[in-house]
C-alpha cells in the first residue's frame, strides 16, 4: 500500500457569524469603545478524514457553502486548522486564482518569472522552461507586451501556463479548469492527466461533476462541513444529486405553504404533471413489456401561470428502489418551448433492456436552474418486466455466449 502523499485526520475549521449589533462603520466602533462584537461560533468544517496516494486524484463535490474553499485553504498552509491536521509528504502547489499575482504594468515574461518563483522555482529553471510556459499559453506574439493589455481569456492561459510547469508533487486545483477556448480546455486537462500518470497527488474541487466522474479516482462529498459520502465518484455523486433533489422538493413545498397548510404535493404548483403513461408503439397504455421493449412515457403539463424556461427528469428504479436510469432534457440538450396551459412531451426508448421485475418511474418538473421544482411525482407509473430469470443487476442486454478454441 502506497504511503499517503497527503493525510487529513479530524479537520475542523470555527468561524464566528458577525453579530447583528456589531458596529458596520469605523465611528461605530470607536463610539463603542473598540470592543468587538463577535456572534455565535459556527464550524465550517468538523472530522473530515481521508488520505490522497501518490498518482491518485480525489474530486471534491458539494453545495455552496459547504466547506470546499475551506478545505482547500486547510490543504494549502492558507489557514490552520482548529482540530486535527494535515500531514503533507511534499510541497503543496495549487491551481486556484490564476490571475493572483499578475502585474498590469509588467509584461507576460516578467510576470511569468514572478509567479514561477512564487511558484517554487528558481529564476534558472524559469529560463528554461519560459519557451515552453509561452507555447502552452499561445502568447507567443504577445508575451512582452505589458498584461494590461491582455485579455481576461489570456491572461488565465498565462497563469495556467505557469502553473502547470511547477512539476507539483501535490497539487489542489479549485474550479480552474475551464480555461480559453475548447481546444485550450482540452490540453489543460491532458496536463492534468499528465501529472497523475507521473504520480503527482491531486486534489480536484469542481461543480462539473462529468469532469469528476471522468478524471477522479475517488470522490468526497462534503455536506454542510461534514462527509456526507466517500468511494467511487458515480456512486458518491448519484448519493449527492439525489440529496440535493430532497432538499429542492422540500424547499419547494416549504415555499408552498398557505395560511399555514403545506399544499399535499411535490412542488410549488405553477405548474402540474398529469396523465402520465407508459405506451407501446400503438399508442395503448401498458403495465407490463418484455425485456428489450420499445416504449414511450408521456407526461402532459399544465401551467397555471407563464413558465418561459423548464426542464424535466425522468427516473426509473426498481422495485426495491435502486435508480437504474436517470435523464433529463439539460442532459440531452433538449430545446424547449415556453410552457402553455397544457403542454405535451414524450421520452421515447427504441429498447427498454432491463431484467424482468417490477419498476416505477418518478417524473420531475423544474425551473432551469434546477433550484425549484414545479411538480415531482413520485413512482407516478409501475410497470412489470416479464420473460425469463429475473437477473442480479437491472440490465439485461441483447448478448450472445461463445465457446473459443484453447490456445497453445
Amino acid at each position: 500500500m502506497k504511503t499517503p502523499a497527503l493525510q487529513v485526520s479530524d479537520l475542523g475549521k470555527r468561524f464566528r457569524h458577525r453579530a447583528a449589533s456589531a458596529p458596520a462603520t469605523f465611528r461605530g466602533w470607536v463610539h463603542s469603545g473598540f470592543r468587538p462584537r463577535q456572534g455565535a461560533p459556527f464550524w465550517a468544517l468538523r472530522n473530515v478524514s481521508f488520505s490522497v496516494a501518490p498518482g491518485e486524484m480525489v474530486g471534491v463535490v458539494g453545495r455552496n457553502g459547504s466547506g470546499k474553499s475551506t478545505l482547500l485553504r486547510l490543504l494549502g498552509g492558507v489557514m490552520r486548522p482548529d482540530e486535527g491536521r494535515v500531514i503533507a509528504a511534499a510541497p503543496v502547489n495549487g491551481l486556484l486564482e490564476l490571475n493572483t499575482g499578475m502585474h498590469p504594468d509588467l509584461t507576460g515574461r516578467e510576470n511569468v518569472r514572478i509567479n514561477g518563483v512564487l511558484g517554487g522555482l528558481l529564476l534558472a529553471e524559469i529560463e528554461a522552461r519560459m519557451g515552453q510556459i509561452i507555447d502552452f499559453a499561445e502568447l507567443e506574439d504577445h508575451i512582452d507586451d505589458p498584461v494590461r493589455t491582455y485579455s481576461s481569456g489570456m491572461k488565465l492561459r498565462l497563469g495556467f501556463a505557469v502553473a502547470v510547469h511547477v512539476d507539483p508533487a501535490i497539487l489542489l486545483i479549485d474550479e480552474v479548469l475551464a480555461v480559453g477556448d475548447l481546444g485550450f480546455q482540452q490540453k489543460c486537462l491532458s496536463r492534468i492527466a499528465e501529472f497523475k500518470r507521473n504520480g503527482s497527488a491531486i486534489v480536484l474541487i469542481s461543480h462539473d461533476l462529468a469532469q469528476i466522474s471522468a478524471m477522479c479516482d475517488r470522490a468526497i462529498w462534503l455536506d454542510r462541513g461534514h462527509i456526507g459520502g466517500s468511494g467511487i465518484p458515480f456512486n458518491v455523486i448519484w448519493d449527492y444529486e439525489q440529496a440535493m433533489e430532497k432538499e429542492r422538493i422540500a424547499r419547494a413545498t416549504r415555499a408552498s405553504v398557505k395560511s399555514g397548510e403545506a399544499i399535499a404535493q411535490s412542488g410549488s404548483g405553477e405548474a402540474e404533471l398529469k396523465d402520465i403513461a407508459l405506451i407501446d408503439s400503438a399508442g395503448l397504455p401498458v403495465t407490463e413489456i418484455l425485456p428489450g421493449s420499445a416504449v414511450t412515457l408521456r407526461a402532459v403539463m399544465r401551467a397555471v401561470v407563464p413558465i418561459q424556461s423548464w426542464r424535466i427528469s425522468v427516473t426509473i428504479a426498481d422495485g426495491e428502489g435502486r435508480p437504474c436510469l436517470d435523464v433529463n432534457t439539460a442532459v440531452d440538450a433538449i430545446p424547449l418551448a415556453d410552457m402553455g396551459r397544457d403542454t405535451a412531451i414524450e421520452l421515447a426508448f427504441d429498447r427498454l433492456d432491463l431484467s424482468p421485475g417490477q419498476y416505477h418511474v418518478t417524473v420531475g418538473l423544474w425551473r432551469q436552474d434546477w433550484d425549484y421544482a414545479y411538480d415531482v411525482r413520485t413512482r407516478a407509473v409501475g410497470f412489470l418486466v416479464v420473460g425469463g430469470l429475473r437477473l442480479k443487476g437491472p440490465l439485461s442486454p441483447p448478448r450472445t455466449w461463445r465457446m473459443l478454441p484453447p490456445s497453445g
